[in-house]
């Protein structure tokens, strides 16, 4: 039987009626206790400015969501400058450490680079896409801050020391994705999925144990690599336990897939996301994400849908359907739209367990319109090497939304 919920829509900042666009949300609950006095949630998201680039800003709500703090950018989290116009950014998700009551940020660096050809305009994107950037040996890197309740900020960013668990192989890079769902150990220990990435550029999927010591995150134990050969392999994996089982979703390009494991390092061959009828889930190239309640497992998605009404990737609506844990497909019966299609994409979004009666999905439009003679097959930046003109302009709006579910 399935498990009955109301869904009520609400919006966290607007963007359509303020030429904003709010991208990739990522939350944490902080219960009462070193971090303050009453329980807070924290809310992390980009103000999209670029083709999946913009500032990272934060925002708290210490009454359920009912209101929210104005949006703030940390000083403290430090971007450093590269040659070629390249800086290296942090990409960070809250993540509540409860062993140690500390509000972690765990993610990873990403490269932009100014490309416009006017010296008197900024305009970024992402640096692997730009032509003069290919020279320059780019890769992403784990790593991670903490809350300083005392400052009422965050603290500089590091680095994870994660080499020495893949000595001798061949990895040029290893990270997690801001949006990757982690797991917390009873001793206290983190299972962090990670994207594992080589010199044929595409993505693989592995589980690193981290260790929290109050100063370093340290990397302590790896499983094993899981690998896909379809198009850039894997990306943006999630975890969740359930029971005594952990269950990994994993992004690629062509199709979703779950894994299990025993321990949470090593898991099964991964198989496709199918519903239980045998049928194909149809979730590609965008994120899927666990949402764990005490009677049931829920997936929530977005999948090739006659209700995305042309939106890039299917990337709306927003799906949430229980899993068949045993089987690892999704009851077809069970699916339900949790955010509507509203012209825009909806890919890049988070789960939050708030109570023993409600939980939030969130996430931020994507609403992208191609200003003053775009052309099909032109770049969405200008790079001022190639002589690009600045008038293949893009424009973001959109929402930042929390779907209340109340089970």
């Amino acid at each position: 039987m399935a498990i009955d919920y109301t869904v009520g829509i609400e919006t966290i900042f607007h963007g359509r009626r303020r030429n904003e666009c709010w991208f990739e949300p990522t939350a944490a609950l902080v219960p009462a206790g070193r971090n303050g006095p009453v329980s807070r949630i924290i809310v992390c998201a980009s103000q999209l400015t670029g083709c999946d680039v913009g500032p990272h800003h934060y925002t708290w709500s210490r009454d359920g969501g009912r209101h929210w703090s104005n949006p703030a950018e940390s000083q403290a989290l430090q971007v450093y400058p590269l040659e070629e116009d390249v800086f290296e950014k942090p990409w960070l998700a809250p993540f509540h450490h409860q062993a140690s009551d500390t509000l972690l940020m765990v993610g990873r660096t990403c490269f932009v680079q100014d490309v416009l050809p006017t010296s008197s305009i900024k305009g970024e994107t992402h640096a692997v896409w730009a032509p003069r950037a290919k020279k320059l040996s780019l890769k992403a890197d784990l790593i991670y801050s903490q809350w300083l309740p005392e400052e009422e900020d965050f603290a500089p960013w590091k680095r994870v020391a994660w080499q020495s668990l893949f000595a001798g192989e061949e990895i040029q890079r290893v990270f997690t994705s801001d949006v990757c769902q982690k797991v917390e150990l009873a001793d206290g220990s983190i299972l962090c999925p990670v994207t594992v990435g080589g010199a044929d550029k595409r993505g693989r999927s592995a589980v690193l144990r981290l260790r929290w010591d109050g100063e370093t995150l340290q990397a302590v134990d790896r499983g094993g690599v899981l690998t896909c050969d379809e198009v850039r392999g894997f990306h943006e994996p999630s975890l969740v336990k359930w029971g005594e089982r952990y269950l990994l979703t994993l992004r690629n390009d062509i199709r979703g897939y779950v894994a299990e494991s025993a321990d949470g390092l090593n898991f099964a061959t991964p198989q496709a996301w199918t519903f239980d009828d045998g049928q194909e889930l149809g979730s590609y190239n965008t994120q899927q994400h666990w949402l764990l309640r005490d009677e049931a497992l829920f997936l929530v998605y977005t999948r090739r849908s006659e209700q995305s009404n042309g939106v890039v990737r299917d990337r709306a609506p927003l799906f949430m359907a229980e899993v068949d844990p045993e089987r690892l497909c999704i009851v077809r019966d069970t699916e339900r739209v949790v955010i509507p299609e509203a012209g825009a994409r909806m890919g890049n979004f988070c789960t939050l367990n708030v109570d023993s009666n409600e939980a939030w999905v969130i996430t931020g439009e994507w609403l992208q319109q191609r200003i003053d003679g775009y052309q099909e097959g032109m770049p969405f930046y200008v790079d001022r090497d190639r002589g690009d003109s600045p008038h293949n302009r893009m424009q973001y709006i959109g929402d930042l939304l929390l779907a209340r579910i109340r089970f």
